[in-house]
């Protein structure tokens, strides 16, 4: 009996030596492997929206189990952001990470690393082994990064248009905006209009209503909608997208070419969709209530001076943080059949930075950010809409997102060129010429409208090569 006892405490014993051996404890130290793993790694990563709070919650969480890595995030203007990049690589003291607007992509692609197959990832934990003591366990595996297949099925479908280029992803979003309308709900009430538009022909009907206008009707008291000029109506440019995708007019080809002023595009369609919308500011129409002498759409709109504002969502933050009083609702984007629905998408990519010297910790960290559980606390800190299809459902639960999430999968981006501000500049210009039709082509004003497409498409197709 005694050898049997003897026995099983000797077992007991072997078995807890062998365990303690196995999580390296008792190691005088961690393997070369392991010290070259942890070596101390810090990235730059430049943001330009007001997420840096929202960013750091969720990199604090990442670090948690890879102490040697830190972040340091820095928010730039976004009208800053190439012009301080190009700075920064001429010094070799450029970023790591950047985040660059999905219509910017192009233009920044030069300076930017296509992702990663995979990212070695090195974990480090502490835990207390069997008899109590804290040990710290290293392990390093390999992280596959996502395919364009997979970007395919996880990613709304114009992420894979905008991200991918030349069979290469290059950036990965954190989250997609889409176009909806803010409404003014005391000047509806006032203008006895009792609901909001659910159709063009509503919306023509209560701008006819709210608008108000001096005893000699050349001033504007009261705006019905922010529409029909260029240069004093935010996003103007996406506006007519859309219009001209509701109509049935491609508005960039196949091959990336602007093609609204051809008759294959879909003709006269073309100049009626621009009468649609500078009917706005057309005096002799009766559908005028803006103008270019008015203050900033948004601005006129927080003021309560205008009803209805064509924004996105992160509009809704900058609107609470301005007029807090204002009594406001959000609608989807109008349709003209809305069995084909259609919608611009907006919205950032991150991306890694082609000279920087860590792009394996560089990918690892954005992989996670945008395709892990720390992409939906993100959105949810931040209140803004999904790129990632699985969440979709759960975001249209949300009173105050779900205008915007339930257009998302057909949400689409109209440039994919080298000069965003170049072609959005010409869209507007084009409408500043469709208002001020010359003396000398009021006998052939369907010729003038004809060259002013032209001229528009050509600006357009010129940022295009």
């Amino acid at each position: 009996m005694k050898k049997i006892k003897f026995f099983k405490q000797f077992s007991v014993f072997f078995l807890i030596v062998g365990a303690l051996t196995v999580m390296g404890f008792g190691c005088k130290g961690i393997t070369a492997e392991q010290q070259q793993a942890t070596k101390p790694v810090s990235l730059e990563y430049w943001t330009v929206y007001d997420d840096v709070d929202a960013l750091n919650a969720q990199i604090v969480k990442y670090r948690a189990e890879r102490p040697y890595l830190t972040v340091n995030l820095r928010q730039l203007r976004s009208d800053e952001l190439y012009s301080r990049l190009v700075e920064a690589l001429a010094e070799d003291k450029g970023p790591d990470i950047i985040s660059v607007q999905a219509r910017d992509l192009r233009a920044f692609q030069s300076k930017l690393a296509p992702m990663l197959p995979s990212v070695s990832d090195t974990i480090v934990r502490t835990q207390k082994n069997i008899v109590g003591q804290v040990e710290t366990i290293i392990t390093t595996q390999a992280v596959a990064l996502p395919t364009v297949f997979q970007i395919d099925r996880e990613f709304v479908q114009t992420v894979k248009k905008d991200a991918i280029i030349g069979g290469k992803i290059y950036c990965l979003p954190l989250s997609l905006d889409t176009m909806a309308i803010y409404y003014n709900k005391d000047l509806l009430d006032r203008s006895d209009v009792a609901e909001p538009p659910t159709t063009w022909e509503q919306f023509q009907e209560a701008v006819r209503k709210i608008v108000k206008l001096d005893k000699d009707k050349t001033r504007i008291l009261q705006a019905g909608a922010a529409l029909g000029t260029g240069n004093n109506i935010a996003n103007a440019d996406d506006i007519l997208y859309i219009l001209f995708k509701q109509s049935g007019v491609d508005f960039i080809s196949s091959n990336n070419r602007a093609v609204f002023n051809t008759a294959a595009a879909g003709g006269a369609a073309a100049a009626s969709v621009m009468d649609f919308y500078t009917d706005f500011a057309n005096p002799a129409r009766d559908t005028y209530t803006w103008n270019e002498g008015m203050d900033d759409s948004l601005d006129s709109f927080v003021k309560g001076e205008t009803a209805f504002y064509f924004g996105y969502s992160f509009n809704n933050s900058q609107i609470k943080a301005r007029a807090p009083q204002l009594n406001y609702g959000i609608l989807p984007m109008l349709q003209l059949d809305p069995e084909k629905s259609v919608n611009v998408a907006n919205y950032w990519l991150q991306c890694v930075v082609a000279k920087s010297g860590k792009q394996n910790e560089a990918w690892g960290l954005l992989n996670y950010l945008t395709r892990s559980s720390a992409t939906e606390e993100y959105l949810t800190q931040t209140k803004r809409p999904t790129a990632l299809r699985n969440l979709v459902n759960k975001q249209k639960e949300n009173i105050e997102l779900a205008p915007f999430v339930s257009q998302i999968l057909v949400a689409d981006s109209w440039y994919r060129g080298g000069d965003y501000a170049a072609a959005a500049q010409a869209i507007k210009d084009m409408t500043a010429e469709w208002l001020n039709v010359p003396l000398k082509f009021e006998d052939r004003v369907p010729q003038w409208q004809a060259d002013v497409l032209n001229r528009g498409a050509s600006k357009i197709n010129q940022t295009l090569k």
